[in-house]
């Protein structure tokens, strides 16, 4: 098909499904489009680390520190304008629903939210940029229902990130802290990889991975909050999703919810 001034642009937060990876390479060879990864000096765990616990539903700073300031970074060492393309769908959660269509990639900088703050993030830089270039945001897809991306991927001769044939829902990011109970299942029944790999996170942090209210307390040793081991029990013996994680799903959808 050719790419010719397209380029894909993939934020690898160092915490993605390996056959995730294997997927954004395999179709961006096969549209013939240039693929650019970009990396913050931290990876999901480091970054962890470094703030002493996990990201949560109120504190995503996982989202900001590995997606968007890599992203804005790799903007801002572009010497002409450019157009961004998002496919974001506001079917998937109301915070995306409460985005628009086309608009200015650094609106958030000029334009105060609604507690009165913009965006200072290289503030500096972003506006010395803007004086020469634009970077607009274009979001293709906004107005359609999963089916409909679904039609479009296998209309074009590709197909979806293998993880949602498997029952996830959340592919960015594996786990992702605001994953549901039956995606946990999934990884404890089928994946022994992954679950060594969320053990081995929790011990790294030295936190545990998920919100207190996960599980019922009284499946928690501390009777507090659960680890990662005492998730994985839980799942397997338990109706899944019979509670929600600490403030609800920010994406509700099932089997190709398409979150990312």
């Amino acid at each position: 098909m050719g790419g010719g001034n397209l380029t894909a642009v993939f934020c690898d937060t160092g915490w993605e499904h390996p056959d995730t990876y294997k997927h954004v390479n395999d179709v961006c060879l096969q549209m013939g489009v240039k693929l650019i990864t970009l990396k913050s000096k931290y990876d999901f765990v480091s970054l962890a680390a470094h703030k002493k616990r996990f990201p949560s539903t109120n504190a995503r700073f996982c989202t900001s520190e590995l997606k968007m300031k890599p992203m804005i970074d790799y903007v801002l060492s572009l010497k002409e304008s450019c157009i961004i393309i998002q496919g974001i769908r506001a079917g998937e959660s109301t915070a995306r629903a409460a985005m628009e269509e086309e608009c200015m990639y650094f609106k958030s900088y000029f334009q105060p939210n609604k507690k009165g703050r913009t965006e200072n993030y290289r503030s500096k830089d972003v506006k010395e940029w803007c004086s020469q270039y634009d970077a607009s945001v274009l979001r293709p897809i906004f107005k359609w229902s999963a089916q409909q991306v679904i039609d479009c991927i296998l209309d074009a001769g590709q197909e979806p990130n293998p993880l949602y044939y498997r029952g996830f829902s959340r592919v960015g990011c594996f786990p992702c802290i605001m994953c549901r109970h039956k995606e946990i299942e999934l990884i404890a029944k089928n994946d022994p990889e992954m679950c060594q790999r969320l053990i081995q996170a929790e011990k790294s942090v030295g936190h545990s991975f998920f919100p207190p209210s996960y599980i019922p307390q009284r499946f928690c040793k501390n009777k507090q909050y659960p680890y990662v081991e005492e998730v994985l029990e839980y799942v397997k013996e338990h109706t899944p999703d019979m509670f929600e994680p600490e403030g609800g799903y920010a994406c509700m959808s099932l089997f190709h919810g398409l979150c990312e």
